[in-house]
């Protein structure tokens, strides 16, 4: 963390994607109470395509990319290309997002969904050239950069598809049904970008939050490898034979990268000096530990000589984002988001007592997260068995939890009187 005030990213380049995504996420639980009935069907419905892209979009990728722009520099020890860039690329992603959800909900495609998905691929591939000019600009070999990098290349081709999934719906120019490529789609968004960005983005932050005194960098190089080649042996099956036959072994493949991240996480651990956690950093083994309900369920799923049922695609997708992505994002949120605004209001701490754990409230962590986790196991529930009244019941609480991190995302933003 040996950036200075003056070499750390603006203000603007980082803040308004947190905000943003934090209305986003609790936008995304309030819809989700509204359309429970939903979940009760077939995944590909207009409500449901509008929830999972605000909640990819909106929520995931709109904190990632403002923390992105905060660790890049700090995992590739360069200061960030350009601080205007970041800006640009908000401007451009927030109403895209909006258009594509919109056109989902009403199921409309209109001119204003094809609109919105290209300025949304600009905005990404925006971000991505910031990413990568900053990472190119250190002569370390870096496995963290590694992944960070990958998936950023995984994004920009997920949203390709995207669009031209769009484009089919209006066309039909693809050679299989709109299903497969969505799959595709989806695969390419959950193990391409948020998979490989946490994995990249927590082995490096892990061990500095943990002070480990040990690291195993081959077990994140082979966890590279496996899961890159799986999901690259997956697309092009998908594309150029558009057939899935290989996709038990794609999975177990990328399955057995996994666990080798888990292992290299479990070296990190047992090595740790500070074995005391904080909430956030709770939170974020909470999550890790998630990882195992959605594999689990994508193993399952793989049994079925044909498709697997709704609710287990469902499932999967839901804990996959819900349980693992969104947990550990509200977790890591309280230990980057105060660090941040840390380093802009004490200029680098220089001269100050005050310390990034006291901006924040460590009670209020604790109790977002066993309120989020009570909700997400209830809906989860609720989905496997269709019972509509876990849902409710789950959808409610979590939704509460959302209120919760929001309010605590304002509060933090407040030290700085930005919000």
């Amino acid at each position: 963390m040996e950036i200075s005030a003056q070499e750390s990213p603006a203000k603007k380049a980082i803040l308004p994607f947190y905000l943003t995504a934090a209305f986003s996420f609790l936008l995304v639980n309030i819809l989700t109470v509204y359309s429970v009935e939903k979940f009760t069907n077939h995944f590909f419905q207009p409500a449901l395509l509008a929830i999972t892209h605000l909640a990819v979009l909106g929520w995931g990728t709109m904190i990632i990319i403002g923390a992105s722009n905060q660790l890049i520099p700090v995992v590739a020890e360069k200061k960030l290309y350009s601080n205007n860039l970041p800006v640009i690329c908000f401007t451009l992603l927030l109403p895209g997002i909006c258009l594509i959800v919109h056109s989902f909900w009403n199921f409309q495609l209109s001119i204003g969904m094809y609109i919105g998905a290209f300025i949304v691929l600009c905005a990404l591939i925006m971000h991505s050239v910031n990413m990568f000019i900053t990472s190119r600009r250190t002569a370390k070999s870096n496995v963290a950069v590694d992944f960070i990098m990958t998936a950023h290349a995984w994004l920009v081709m997920t949203a390709v598809l995207g669009i031209a999934l769009l484009l089919n719906l209006r066309f039909g120019f693809l050679q299989a049904d709109n299903l497969h490529y969505l799959r595709l789609h989806a695969t390419l968004g959950m193990v391409g970008w948020f998979l490989l960005l946490v994995i990249g983005v927590s082995s490096r932050l892990l061990p500095m939050f943990l002070l480990s005194r040990t690291e195993n960098k081959t077990y994140l190089n082979i966890s590279w490898y496996l899961i890159n080649g799986g999901l690259s042996l997956f697309l092009m099956e998908g594309l150029i034979f558009n057939s899935s036959i290989g996709k038990p072994l794609y999975t177990g493949i990328i399955l057995s990268g996994v666990l080798f991240y888990l292992a290299y996480i479990r070296v990190c651990f047992t090595s740790a000096l500070r074995k005391k956690l904080d909430g956030g950093m709770k939170q974020t083994l909470l999550a890790i530990g998630f990882t195992t309900i959605p594999f689990f369920l994508v193993v399952v799923s793989n049994l079925y000589i044909k498709d697997a049922p709704s609710s287990l695609i469902i499932g999967y997708g839901y804990s996959f984002f819900a349980g693992f992505i969104s947990t550990l994002i509200m977790g890591q949120t309280f230990k980057t988001l105060p660090f941040i605004i840390w380093m802009h209001k004490t200029n680098s701490g220089k001269n100050s007592p005050l310390q990034p754990k006291d901006l924040y409230k460590e009670k209020l962590v604790l109790l977002q997260m066993l309120l989020y986790m009570i909700g997400f196991s209830l809906f989860l529930c609720g989905v496997l068995l269709k019972g509509t009244y876990l849902m409710y019941t789950g959808s409610a609480i979590t939704t509460f939890a959302a209120l919760l991190y929001f309010g605590h995302v304002v509060y933090l933003m407040g030290k700085l009187r930005i919000v």
